[in-house]
């Protein structure tokens, strides 16, 4: 390779409709919708070995009707085994958020798909056991891989 060094640059997608995002666009101070299909950008989907990776935005909480859009879309793949959440980039997380993973865990396995959670903050770790989702949920280690604990 002489002397130079390969990049790796992660497509995001909106998980909805799969429309390419930029990187780490900034987050703008109001909602910023999907220019393709209007969803709200709650998290930005990536592909890797390991599956189908969402990555949460921080200061957006998913409304309903935005999880189960997200559901319908990667439920249309079928042969989808795999979606990881990664909530690196948020500090804390409300009830409504993970009223929200509730429900997309329980959608998601019909499918045959297992919902992993990754990247949890000490506070957002310590929501999790103190409500007991920790069994709930299969929860991973940032440095983990996902097809290891499958």
């Amino acid at each position: 390779m002489h002397g130079t060094t390969d990049t790796v640059k992660i497509a995001y997608q909106c998980p909805v409709c799969g429309n390419a995002l930029p990187h780490l666009a900034p987050v703008p101070p109001f909602d910023a919708p999907c220019c393709e299909c209007g969803s709200y950008l709650w998290c930005r989907r990536r592909d890797s070995a390991e599956g189908v990776v969402l990555e949460v935005v921080a200061g957006r909480a998913p409304e309903p009707s935005e999880v189960e859009r997200v559901v319908d879309s990667l439920g249309r793949h079928g042969t989808l085994e795999r979606v990881t959440i990664d909530l690196s980039h948020l500090k804390i997380i409300n009830s409504s958020f993970l009223a929200a993973f509730v429900s997309m865990n329980k959608r998601l396995q019909p499918f045959g798909c297992t919902l992993f959670l990754r990247g949890l903050s000490p506070i957002v770790r310590e929501i999790f056991d103190r409500l007991r989702l920790n069994g709930y949920f299969r929860i991973v280690t940032s440095e983990e891989r996902v097809a290891v604990c499958a």
